[in-house]
Formats: C-alpha cells, structure tokens, sequence
C-alpha cells in the first residue's frame, strides 16, 4: 500500500522472514518497538499462522534487545485492533513497550488502563 507508513519498512531495527521491528515515532516510553508484518493486512485476527508466529518471535527478539540495550524493569505488551480499540494505523501491529521503575505512580492494571475508570479493581 503506498500510502501506508508500516509498508515503508526502511526504519527496522530487527526483521525476518515476515515481520520487523521498528520504534514508535510517538513512544511512550524509552525504547517502545512496534512489530509489524511485511504484509499489509489491518486487523490481527486476518493474519496467517506462519506471520502470527513470526511477529511473536519478534517480540521475543525485541525483548532480549531491549534486555541489552534499555534495560527495563518491566513490560507491555499490546494490540489494537480496530478503530474502537483504538487502533490508528490500519497495518496491523504489536507494540512491544519497556516499563522502567517510576515511570508512573501506580501501574496496577497495566494495559486495563486503557478504560481508565477500570484500571484499578
């Protein structure tokens, strides 16, 4: 898809057969990648096995490279999938965010904070 930012692989920092890494332009923390697959496709429940598999390998790469070279104490993971989920980019991809120590006051209930009124329980 030209118009497509995801399709422009050229910023990968980690790729391989199917999929790559990248960071996120608009990071939420130190060293937030996002892993996407080659292939446009917007919604993750339209992948194939085989790209399933690989963008999950990549995220395990990315968290030994982070590991390395951030340091972080923690993580998220998440996905967006469609526009009430609040995905932006109809490529579909995962992003893999480094948790550091203090980076918020109370992290309890991680990626629920997406509903703020239902992060704490």
């Amino acid at each position: 898809m030209p118009d497509c930012i995801f399709c422009n692989n050229e910023e990968k920092i980690l790729s391989n057969d199917l999929a790559y890494a990248r960071f996120d332009k608009f990071a939420v923390s130190e060293g937030h990648l996002l892993i996407i697959p080659f292939r446009h496709v917007a919604n993750y429940f339209e992948c194939t096995v085989d790209e399933k598999s690989a963008i999950w390998s990549l995220v395990e790469e990315g968290k030994k490279y982070l590991d390395k070279n951030y340091n972080p104490d923690a993580y998220n993971i998440g996905i967006n999938a469609g526009i009430e989920a609040g995905q932006s980019i109809m490529h579909v991809h995962i992003h893999l965010i480094p948790r550091y120590s203090g980076d918020m006051e109370n992290p309890k209930g991680g990626v629920r904070g997406v509903i703020p009124e239902k992060q704490n329980y």
